[in-house]
């Protein structure tokens, strides 16, 4: 399932959460405000905040990797808004419930524009405590809008900077690199470029290579290189994919790892995950990734959470927040979704290189805000499916 998938509204049997759907709040601001504010008083229902302060409940989290039987104890209903999709999500929540009997999480599903679009008409009524999305930009788009709060100071901390907020508003909580998968049956490391440039260049690809224009990744992508080498040489790289290249383009990340590994093409531009979670299904699979160095082509970007100002529960979503960067959160998103742990003290040892071996740019991540630029750049030059 892709980063940008449709509302999953469907609750899973057995499980003791809440899910819902909300109707999208689209129209104009006086409508959609009155029912935004009834939505936040039914669905905001879940008791007080059971603990006074943000301060740690138990040990404070930290970069060396502490356990969740160091932290306090969760207790009590957490509203989370999520723009990340229940497949890549919802099993650390069933985890973490099933870990403390006294703790739910009332969980709501949606594209990282719809939740935005509705936490900006809900205010400080909303009934979410915590917005989880898949993109830095929407979380530094929620903290344009005013709507996060300061994290507690030992959370900023046991994430480097560039991995989170310089200021402390959001954090990422899992991490991925735009790579360059292919197929090792056709390919090997050392003959493919380490310059993203090249790519749109080089008529060996011609036929060759692929992308996924409509997920927010590539257009966060596209953002850093206008910032990092501006609007011309983007352009001029988007037109020498499409029209010297003959790019396949699809609409799923995981649909085009699979077509890397099958030989319907043999180069893929995208996110490292995707390639990590086949090779982790198939180890035999003819599917290998590698980076390229210092340039867009291997922005680092987070998947990362923030505690909304009009939280109910913000002592709440602090600590669970801690849970998320403690040594049991980061291995799950190594193990499930193939994704880079963001503290330091916590080993990736998942089947591709370690972010030690890469060479990202140094890119600030609140840049990622805005993707207007990218999405009219490339509905202008055509690369859309």
């Amino acid at each position: 399932m892709s980063d940008t998938d449709h509302t999953d509204t469907t609750a899973q049997a057995g499980s003791r959460d809440r899910t819902w759907s909300r109707r999208r709040l689209l129209g104009t601001a006086g409508a959609a405000l009155t029912m935004s504010v009834g939505l936040a008083g039914c669905l905001g229902s879940g008791g007080s905040d059971p603990f006074e302060t943000d301060e740690p409940q138990g040990e404070p989290v930290d970069g060396e990797g502490v356990t969740w039987d160091d932290l306090g104890d969760l207790e009590g209903e957490l509203t989370v808004y999520s723009g990340r999709t229940r497949d890549q999500i919802d099993p650390l929540f069933t985890k973490l419930e099933e870990f403390y009997p006294d703790f739910s999480i009332a969980r709501d599903y949606d594209s990282n524009e719809a939740q935005l679009n509705s936490l900006v008409e809900e205010g400080e009524s909303t009934p979410a405590d915590l917005f989880y999305t898949q993109s830095s930009g929407a979380l530094a788009a929620l903290k344009s809008e005013g709507l996060a709060r300061t994290l507690p100071t030992d959370v900023q901390d046991a994430v480097p900077e560039n991995k989170r907020d310089p200021d402390g508003q959001w954090t990422g909580a899992s991490g991925r690199v735009r790579a360059v998968q292919f197929n090792s049956d056709t390919w090997s490391r050392s003959e493919l470029p380490t310059d993203i440039f090249a790519y749109a260049t080089d008529e060996r690809f011609a036929g060759e290579i692929s992308t996924r224009p409509n997920s927010g990744t590539f257009r966060s992508f596209i953002v850093a290189m206008l910032e990092l080498e501006g609007e011309e040489r983007t352009r001029e790289w988007i037109r020498g994919l499409l029209e010297d290249q003959d790019v396949t383009l699809y609409s799923s990340g995981t649909q085009q790892a699979e077509a890397v590994a099958n030989g319907e093409v043999s180069v893929g531009l995208g996110n490292q995950y995707y390639a990590a979670r086949v090779i982790e299904s198939q180890p035999e699979i003819s599917l290998d990734v590698t980076f390229t160095r210092n340039d867009p082509g291997s922005l680092f970007n987070v998947s990362g959470v923030a505690v909304l100002s009009g939280a109910q529960k913000p002592n709440l979503a602090a600590e669970f927040v801690r849970h998320v960067l403690a040594v049991e959160g980061q291995q799950f998103f190594v193990d499930t979704n193939g994704e880079y742990p963001v503290v330091d003290g916590v080993a990736y040892d998942g089947p591709l290189p370690s972010l030690e071996a890469l060479e990202p740019p140094t890119f600030d991540l609140n840049e990622l805000g805005d993707l207007e630029p990218a999405i009219d750049l490339l509905r202008e030059e055509g690369m859309t499916v």
